[in-house]
């Protein structure tokens, strides 16, 4: 094949219109919402917060275990008895607390029976556990 001054030409038209392709993906999927986490936030932002940790919540089914307008035990105030660390680790990949013998999974384990291990959720971003977790302080504790 002889490398033409044409060849040449449209490699470089090919690689900056997918360069270009891929920097338009890129805008088009960032998130167009203020990232929601301890600091303090406006009502309206906090609200589009808890609105987007509910639509989550049930995408991830996690509804199908944990009831919090129903009075679910532990998942309401969930935010002020555990660190936000510990609770991100525990969503994301709750058999690595298990396999080393974490003392608050445990004492869930045991007090709440249940065995079924569907918190693997490593997918979820740090902002969408954050939507999630206002979702669940959404709820009063009573």
């Amino acid at each position: 094949m002889k490398i033409t001054g044409n060849f040449i030409l449209r490699v470089i038209v090919l690689c900056v219109l997918l360069c270009f392709i891929f920097w338009m993906v890129n805008i088009q999927t960032q998130q167009e919402y203020e990232d929601v986490t301890d600091k303090v936030v406006s009502a309206k932002t906090l609200r589009k917060s808890i609105t987007r940790g509910k639509t989550l919540f049930i995408k991830e089914d996690c509804y199908s275990c944990h009831k919090p307008d129903k009075r679910d035990g532990f998942i309401r105030g969930v935010k002020g008895r555990v660190s936000k660390k510990w609770l991100f680790q525990f969503i994301r990949d709750e058999k690595s607390l298990l396999e080393v013998k974490d003392s608050t999974v445990l004492a869930l384990k045991e007090r709440y029976n249940w065995s079924n291990g569907k918190h693997d959720k490593r997918h979820l971003t740090d902002s969408e556990l954050n939507d999630i977790l206002n979702y669940l302080d959404s709820f009063k504790v009573n």
